[in-house]
């Protein structure tokens, strides 16, 4: 029987046929599935197959990943400016900094330009009602996964390996910091469906769901504020630290840190037979092979878990308390409560939209205390205080893309039924849904910083909440009229190149938030008048009521499906 036509940039599975074989894998179905993957993938808009997009007709690309791979390409050559800047450091420094920041890509590519690829739980659907048993399926689709992470592999340390070797001219290094990358991608690779098979052990349905969005969206806050850690340490520290890690020495923290792991190759091939050396070379061959072996032993369970993807709870959930009370409070009649619980309920089930806005609600906690660390940490404990108050400010940083992400929906051909049920009061439909984002995302962090803050500066703690709150208040509304404006809600798919599209605007009112961010904290900060907070107060509460009048009498939606992306202009 003839072997399956694979795409040119496939040709490599025939080299992978014994292995399969002898592992009990059937070779054709896994050349089909394999097949059938790619080319899905190569048409999918989720970062991998991305494409760019334009108003005239498609022609169809012979490197439907090209892009994507120049995109990180671009990122790589950034990267290779910093190994540049290190140059003269020692070679433990140049490739720890090196692996340190593909650890980073590396892992947050897994976890989430190829999370919907490894997590399909359709596939199961589709081919093993066609004898394709669990374990063929899942290598199939990752070797998918694994020729998708070794383009990255490529765009992202493939220009620092030319600065490596055009600093050291070391044929041997070069080729052993390539193999460390390798290693390093193998490594993040296997341990992203460590942690996606545990999630899938021990949870279900829509609970599953949550726990996976919390996973993906904890590791990059946390990668954020690992970085940005050094910019809280006085000048007076960094001055007296030294950033040259020797070649030839072993010190402890080199076990914890895994990025170092994967500097041990390099350093053999560059000739240094330190001891240290051979520690990390082997910490960096050992772990990887053994994570993997012990995932290959339990792949099928990883198929079977796959299925809770598509569980839904048995008990429908019930209103809690906060949804009750907000409404009954924020909403005007019985029509905006009804306009209200849709706008919750599509936030509360909206996994893209959680992944693109939880985000940013913790940086618009984090960023202004980074910036600021600066200033506050030179100041005396009296006078930083004064500042903290004011720095849920920064929470105005994610109102721009949470009412950006109000557009779009994984099924806006539900929103389909407005246009054969026309409602006269359109603008209490958006106010609605803006007032649930609001009470859902913002209020409750804008509530409680005040309370927490009357152990720091019990004079303005409340005041300067109340300021923060009014102003927050006044920004969403005006910042929804003209963000969102005459497209309805949740009308549009979620895509990167709409995405790309309304780059402009999101760059404007995120500039616009930042400039306001900024006044707050230091004038709240360096005048601390508690009268000065009621006054902002009242005027931005004005702002906001005029604003929050003005819904139902001024906006009327086109309503036409944003299947386009002249239907958003």
């Amino acid at each position: 029987m003839a072997d399956i036509e694979m795409p040119k940039a496939l040709q490599w599975v025939r080299l992978l046929r014994p292995l399969l074989e002898k592992n009990g894998v059937d070779y054709r179905q896994y050349c089909l599935v394999v097949r059938t993957k790619y080319e899905m993938a190569a048409r999918s808009q989720n970062g991998i197959g991305l494409t760019m997009q334009t108003n005239g007709p498609k022609k169809p690309s012979a490197h439907p990943m090209r892009n994507s791979f120049l995109v990180n390409l671009l990122i790589g050559g950034v990267i290779a400016l910093l190994m540049a800047l290190y140059a003269r450091t020692s070679l433990m420094t140049q490739l720890t900094t090196l692996f340190s920041t593909l650890f980073i890509m590396f892992f947050l590519t897994m976890l989430t330009s190829y999370s919907s690829l490894i997590l399909d739980p359709r596939d199961r659907q589709i081919f093993t009602v066609r004898g394709v048993s669990g374990r063929t399926l899942n290598l199939a689709r990752l070797s998918i996964v694994g020729m998708f992470l070794l383009l990255t592999i490529l765009s992202l340390g493939g220009p620092s390996l030319i600065v490596i070797a055009m600093s050291q001219q070391n044929i041997p290094l070069v080729l052993g910091t390539l193999l460390g990358a390798l290693l390093l991608a193998l490594f993040c690779f296997v341990l992203s469906l460590f942690l996606y098979l545990l999630v899938l052990r021990f949870f279900d349905g829509e609970r599953l769901k949550n726990i996976l969005n919390i996973l993906q969206i904890v590791i990059a806050i946390g990668f954020y504020i690992s970085a940005q850690l050094p910019n809280l340490l006085g000048a007076d520290v960094l001055a007296r630290f030294n950033f040259t890690i020797p070649n030839d020495v072993f010190f402890w923290w080199y076990l914890p840190t895994v990025p170092v792991w994967f500097a041990g190759p390099g350093l053999l091939t560059a000739g240094v037979f330190a001891l240290s050396a051979w520690l990390l070379t082997a910490l960096a061959v050992l772990v990887p092979a053994v994570l993997l072996v012990i995932y290959l032993k339990h792949a099928d369970r990883f198929e079977q878990y796959l299925e809770k993807l598509e569980q839904s709870d048995a008990t429908s959930r019930k209103n809690g308390w906060w949804f009750t009370l907000s409404r009954r409070v924020l909403t005007a009649n019985s029509e905006e409560a009804t306009y209200y619980t849709l706008g919750w309920r599509m936030l509360q089930y909206e996994r893209e939209y959680k992944l693109r806005v939880y985000p940013q609600l913790a940086y618009g906690l984090i960023i202004p205390l980074i910036m600021g660390s600066a200033f506050l940490r030179n100041m005396s404990w009296g006078m930083a205080k004064n500042f903290a108050p004011y720095l849920s400010a920064g929470l105005i940083l994610a109102i721009p893309t949470a009412l950006m992400m109000l557009r779009y929906a994984s099924q806006p051909e539900a929103m389909g039924i407005f246009r054969f049920v026309p409602f006269a009061t359109q603008g209490l439909l958006l106010r609605g849904i803006v007032l649930a984002m609001f009470a859902r995302l913002f209020l409750p962090l804008l509530l409680l910083y005040p309370l927490a803050m009357l152990a720091v500066a019990p004079a303005t703690a409340l005041t300067s909440g109340l300021l923060v709150l009014t102003l927050s208040l006044a920004v969403t509304f005006l910042f929804g009229r003209f963000m969102v404006g005459k497209v309805l809600p949740f009308s549009a798919e979620f895509s990167p190149a709409k995405g790309m599209q309304n780059g402009t605007i999101g760059c404007v009112t995120v500039g616009l938030a930042m400039l306001l961010i900024f006044a707050v904290i230091m004038v709240g900060g360096l005048v601390h008048a508690w009268w000065l907070d009621l006054i902002g107060a009242a005027i931005f509460g004005a702002i906001a009521w005029l604003s929050w009048r003005s819904y139902p009498r001024s906006i009327m939606y086109d309503l036409h499906l944003q299947e386009t992306d002249s239907d958003q202009d």
